[in-house]
């Protein structure tokens, strides 16, 4: 055998040794096409976020395509039935179980190493029904409670210390002093008007409205009616507005004139109040417990195709993209939670209020997410909504509303 066979033999078995990445990255010139939606300014931040990466892998290049998110799914699907998904694309919790066959599952040490570091509650929405990671949080976002700090205040009440420790009771009995103590305030809390914010008493009240394994309604319990019951009475003593959830009042809108005192949202509310509330003292505080405390995970994650094109190098870009420096400044500039249960992010303004709602994820169990990710669940949304609004005006009780929801439930389930 030649000299040039033996050097050609020996490079042939180093390359097989080597990562398919480092091969990849090292040699070849990839453009990654990146399909990507804005709630804001979150395709920007990501190529900034992104440069150093770039900078220190020459050959990568980004293909950016920014599609308008009420365009976005359609045209995702119709670039993957075309044999031409993204290497890369921001998803929703909704499409990651729409793709479930199509995405390429996040596996091995590298992924092992980072969802380590992320809230489990999270991961499992970025899961299929094995446990198997799909697609790793770009951002989270968080249900949790927004109150008037000045308002507290005039009442006597350190919001912000009551708050570290209280429940529900201690919660409804500050109400009532706050309401007491100023006359411009007309209700103690509003409730976003979606079974989706009302499942953040639920969970707290200890109940879930699946069984393990999603086969099979679990909402008609002691738990559930608890939650129920309570929901119920915060509007029928006049803490709650009936004309939320029983008419077509927008509780930011009402938080923000000062006719409420609490307002239990999202996450992104933290933005919204920054840019609209000038006129007294906000911010967010910790749910008050009932069994345990809660949120209720969402967010934006980034994920990669069996069939892309440079499937390997967008796993290393997601992989990099995902660390605690990548996210950190990502979530810092798009003004959003981090799903990592190591962030500790300094944002431009409101990094106490964030760290509230990270401190509420922190001790949400999974199976939130698990409950939420179900298409059958899904399937009962408007009707779990007009369920719980016939209890509320008195037109059935809450027992048969949490077993109309539980049969009507049971029917998308088998």
């Amino acid at each position: 055998m030649t000299r040039r066979n033996l050097l050609l033999m020996a490079f042939g078995l180093l390359v097989g040794l080597l990562p398919m990445g480092a091969v990849a990255q090292g040699s070849q010139k990839i453009t990654l096409s990146v399909l990507w939606f804005n709630d804001s300014n979150e395709s920007q931040v990501f190529q900034k976020v992104m440069a150093d990466y770039l900078a220190s892998h020459p050959n990568v290049r980004l293909d950016m395509q920014v599609v308008p998110f009420n365009d976005y799914e359609n045209k995702l699907k119709l670039m993957i039935a075309g044999g031409n998904p993204p290497d890369v694309a921001r998803i929703t919790n909704n499409q990651i179980a729409m793709f479930v066959n199509q995405l390429q599952p996040l596996t091995g040490p590298v992924f092992s190493d980072l969802a380590a570091h992320y809230f489990p509650s999270s991961l499992a929405l970025g899961s299929d029904s094995s446990g198997r990671l799909l697609a790793m949080p770009t951002e989270a976002t968080a249900n949790g409670m927004i109150v008037n700090k000045t308002y507290f205040r005039r009442a006597g009440i350190d919001v912000d210390k009551l708050s570290l420790t209280w429940d529900w009771d201690q919660w409804v009995a500050a109400m009532r002093k706050v309401l007491a103590a100023n006359p411009t305030c007309k209700y103690g809390v509003a409730v976003d008007f979606t079974p989706f914010r009302f499942s953040t008493f639920l969970f707290e009240a200890g109940g879930r409205f699946l069984t393990d394994g999603g086969t099979k309604m679990a909402f008609d319990s002691p738990a559930g009616l608890d939650a129920l019951n309570f929901f119920k009475m915060l509007h029928d003593q006049g803490l709650a507005p009936a004309s939320v959830w029983m008419g077509s009042e927008n509780p930011q809108e009402m938080f923000a004139a000062g006719l409420v005192a609490c307002h239990i949202g999202g996450s992104w509310l933290i933005n919204a109040y920054n840019n609209t509330v000038k006129n007294f003292d906000w911010g967010a505080v910790r749910m008050p417990k009932r069994k345990i405390r809660s949120s209720v995970p969402g967010g934006k994650w980034i994920a990669t195709f069996k069939d892309s094109r440079h499937k390997q190098a967008a796993l290393d870009l997601i992989a990099a993209f995902s660390d605690k420096k990548h996210n950190e400044a990502y979530c810092r500039d798009t003004f959003n939670l981090s799903a990592r249960q190591d962030a500790d992010i300094v944002y431009p303004s409101h990094t106490a209020d964030f760290k509230v709602f990270s401190s509420d994820l922190s001790v949400t169990p999974a199976y939130t997410a698990e409950d939420w990710k179900s298409p059958g669940l899904n399937k009962i949304y408007s009707y779990m909504r007009e369920q719980i609004v016939e209890g509320l005006l008195g037109h059935q009780t809450m027992a048969q509303t949490a077993a109309n929801i539980d049969a009507q439930g049971d029917t998308f389930l088998r």
